[in-house]
């Protein structure tokens, strides 16, 4: 507590003691409790003092001392505000006037002497305010010419250490008790009566916690002791048993075995060395080793456990009792203030000394030494200050540092570009303007840009091109000017570039002539913009935007103009940036796609399944998203396309449809494969019938399976073989015919086709039997022939009989062909019309 604050309390107390001349005001509470057996033997000490006064004067002064320590009990101002002690208190002295009446009193000669009870110890009831009260009151009577006898003081008062040895405060060595009593109650209460305020309570918490300390230190050494005593038994034993076996101990390894003396006194206990008595075992065995190490192990943790748990005690309850005390000098402080009294004070406090303080800060330094988890508990509040100060003086000199540093910055950088920083892209830091334009000149000399572009565009031009150079005018002064010097720190952790502002000069017709040569308007590398579109994910299996494409179309006027300023810029190495480009007309971003997707997912969920046969083709929603027109240029407006359908319906049937195939057949003419092309066979899809169908399907939304296509031809099958197991086959060369079933012919037949000299040769390929008919007439420009078996498979070329030939094969119809038919022996195309078939394949080849 600080010096003010106890001048401060010390005042509230005189005040309040003049505030009442008729009778004090009744104090809060006290720490302890005055019992009237109390009375009795300060009672007692006085009458032996005072021989020969009569029973009645012992009964006054008797009555004096019980008002005095009445009016004590109303004068002591203590911290506490507990109603319950205030009870106490006055309970006791009301139980002292009662029991006076009925104390015990015999007769010894003319003096009448009361008889004590059970006598109490002065530990409960004795403090350093009661000395003081005592001692100030003592001084206050004898200036007023009262006698000492009549006054009472501390030394009247058993204490506990008079009770225990059975001394007689009144008897020869009453001194020495005395003196050992004070010595006691404040070795106790660890309070510097020097630094204690007339007014302050002695702090119960520190004197708890001081007590604890001390008794934690005796604890600890007297482990310290035992443990050494065990170690000391234990290394005689290793003795004993080396001298029973006829071994020889030298006068060393003895020492070492018996270990320290051990001493009664404080000093010598403090100095045992647990870790010397155990490196002290170096000639005992291992077990016997692990044995003491683990009992010292056991010992140190056991030792550091009860501390621990008791420094936890002793803080909770110091807490408690500071945040008592907080809240009682909080209720002082309402109080009114006098300044009174500040002399007598003052001498009483300079008359009190102890050496308190010495003691406890030794206490500490040895209770450190047995337990150093005491040093996180105990604070040094002067060295923390200490330690403020010293920072504050050194974050004042840092700033003052940085005062001088940032001042000195400002000077250098005044004319001088700031590190980090660059010019037209050369590094001019630390640099002067001067210096920049000696840089700048030297730089147009030989100087040469190439810039890249899309789409693999790289173009180049040189100086010399567009008659450059570097003109001194003070440019570089004004970027340094514009620059500044006040923000140069900022430029230790970011850099500046700066380009375009010094003087350099070009022929603006020569680089816009050269420019216009550049390859970035060639048609090879340009490439419109494409809007972000609505496109089919086939991994994530539905309608995502796509972000279309850049393109490479250039603008003309922002392509010079940016190849002028880089070069201004004195720049070498560059890119086109996107403004010089056509932009896209509408972005990812835009708010119309997703409602264009929504319109178009209700129908892309839908599959139709077409069953070709020998495979099966699904059309999904990558297909289906395909027949959309989305207008991604303008406004995302979403039509359902008839003419892409169609389209989708062409892809199908130039995959799946055979019509004039080439097709490789087992040749009965060659005996082996021959392959065959042209003609009109095969499998054709019906492509505007198929389209109506699929829009329908489509615009339901409902999923389809199996679903055979229209078609405008048929084949015999659906197998990857079209053409069956039998056919027709015709060869012009030998003029033969077959029909073949299985790979075997099994009708042979010589013919005549067509004239080839009068331009009615028998075309070539394959070709599906349109139909069969008996008796048919057959007619053409100035002809008429009537034949019994009609098999036409060309338009108006068939397999017909054929009266008028008196001969087949060879080569008549070099002169005597038909128009173009196949002449036929008339029992051979009876046999082949029996087996022919609508639409089976008819072979024609060389």
């Amino acid at each position: 507590m600080s010096r003010v604050a106890r001048k401060r309390l010390e005042k509230e107390a005189r005040k309040k003691n003049r505030r009442f001349p008729f009778g004090r005001k009744k104090s809060r509470s006290t720490d302890f409790n005055i019992d009237m057996e109390d009375i009795d033997n300060i009672s007692k000490s006085q009458h032996s003092k005072n021989k020969g006064v009569g029973a009645s004067q012992f009964i006054k002064n008797g009555d004096r001392a019980s008002d005095r320590l009445k009016d004590d009990s109303t004068a002591i101002e203590l911290p506490s505000n507990n109603k319950e002690k205030t009870g106490i208190l006055d309970k006791n002295i009301e139980r002292m006037k009662s029991e006076r009446s009925s104390e015990s009193i015999f007769s010894s000669g003319d003096t009448m002497v009361a008889v004590p009870k059970k006598m109490k110890t002065a530990d409960n009831i004795i403090s350093v305010e009661d000395e003081r009260m005592y001692f100030e009151r003592k001084q206050r009577q004898m200036k007023n010419g009262i006698s000492n006898e009549e006054v009472l003081t501390v030394n009247d008062i058993h204490t506990a250490e008079d009770e225990k040895y059975n001394r007689n405060p009144n008897s020869q060595g009453i001194n020495d008790t005395r003196d050992k009593t004070e010595e006691n109650i404040n070795e106790i209460k660890k309070i510097d009566i020097k630094e204690a305020p007339f007014e302050d309570v002695v702090r119960v918490a520190e004197s708890r916690l001081a007590a604890e300390k001390e008794r934690q230190k005796k604890i600890a050494l007297e482990k310290k002791r035992e443990l050494e005593k065990q170690q000391i038994l234990y290394n005689q034993k290793k003795i004993e048993l080396a001298e029973k076996e006829g071994i020889e101990v030298a006068d060393k390894d003895k020492k070492t075995l018996k270990g320290p003396e051990l001493s009664d006194s404080n000093n010598s206990s403090d100095n045992v060395n647990l870790e010397k008595s155990s490196n002290s075992n170096n000639n005992l065995n291992n077990n016997e080793k692990e044995e003491l190490n683990r009992k010292e192990r056991g010992l140190r943790e056991q030792i550091k456990k009860e501390q621990e748990l008791k420094l936890a005690e002793l803080k909770s309850e110091a807490e408690k009792e500071k945040s008592k005390v907080k809240k009682d000098k909080e209720e002082k402080k309402k109080e009114e203030v006098v300044e009174e009294t500040e002399k007598e004070t003052k001498e009483t406090k300079n008359e009190v000394e102890t050496e308190e303080v010495k003691n406890e800060a030794q206490d500490d330094k040895e209770l450190d030494e047995a337990n150093e988890e005491l040093d996180e508990f105990d604070e040094d509040p002067e060295n923390s200050g200490k330690f403020k100060k010293f920072m504050k003086k050194t974050l004042k000199v840092v700033a003052i540092a940085l005062v001088a540093v940032y001042a000195v910055g400002c000077v250098v950088f005044n004319n001088r570009f700031f590190i980090n920083t660059k010019v037209n892209g050369m590094d001019v830091s630390f640099k002067t303007p001067a210096q920049l334009d000696n840089m700048a000149e030297e730089r147009v000399n030989g100087y040469k840009i190439k810039i890249d572009g899309r789409n693999n565009v790289k173009d180049e031009l040189t100086g010399t091109d567009i008659d450059m150079k570097y003109v001194k005018d003070g440019s570089s002064k004004k970027v340094k000017e514009e620059q500044g010097f006040f923000g140069w720190p900022i430029a230790l952790f970011s850099g500046e570039d700066i380009d375009g502002k010094l003087n350099v000069e070009v022929n603006e017709a020569k680089l816009s002539d050269a420019v216009e040569e550049f390859n970035i308007f060639k048609k090879e590398y340009i490439k419109e913009p494409v809007s972000a579109y609505p496109r089919y994910s086939e991994k994530e299996k539905k309608i995502i935007v796509d972000k279309g494409e850049l393109g490479s179309m250039p603008i003309k006027s922002k392509v010079i103009s940016f190849v002028d300023n880089s070069v201004k810029a004195q720049a070498e190495n560059t890119k086109y940036p996107n403004e010089v480009y056509k932009p896209q007309k509408n972005k990812a971003d835009d708010p119309r796609i997703p409602k264009a997707i929504a319109e178009m997912e209700k129908y892309t969920g839908i599959t139709v399944e077409y069953d070709f046969g020998y495979e099966k083709y699904v059309l999904d929603g990558k297909e289906i998203s395909k027949m959309f027109d989305v207008d991604s240029e303008n406004d995302y407006k979403v039509t359902f396309s008839k003419e892409k359908v169609r389209e989708f319906v062409r892809s199908l049937s130039r995959k799946y449809s055979t019509y004039g195939d080439t097709r490789e057949i087992p040749s009965a003419s060659t005996g082996g494969k021959l392959k065959v092309s042209g003609g009109i066979y095969g499998w054709l899809i019906d492509r505007d019938g198929e389209t109506d169908e699929l829009v329908k399907i489509i615009q339901a939304g409902k999923d389809v399976k199996g679903r055979e296509p229209l078609y405008q031809q048929r084949a015999m099958t659906k197998d990857k073989n079209d053409m069956g197991n039998e056919f027709i086959e015709i060869d012009l060369s030998k003029q033969h015919m077959w029909f073949v079933r299985d790979g075997e012919p099994i009708v042979s037949t010589p013919i005549v086709t067509g004239n080839p000299n009068q331009g009615d040769a028998t075309p070539p390929g394959i070709y599906p039997i349109t139909y069969k008919t008996r008796n048919a007439v057959l007619r053409g420009p100035g002809y008429a022939s009537p034949v019994s078996f009609w098999i036409p498979f060309n338009g108006n070329i068939g397999i017909h009989d054929a009266s008028w030939q008196p001969i087949y094969g060879g080569n008549r119809y070099l002169y005597a062909g038909s128009h173009g038919c196949i002449n036929t022996p008339y029992n051979k195309v009876a046999q082949i019309y029996e087996y022919a078939k609508e639409g089976m394949p008819v072979a024609v080849h060389y």
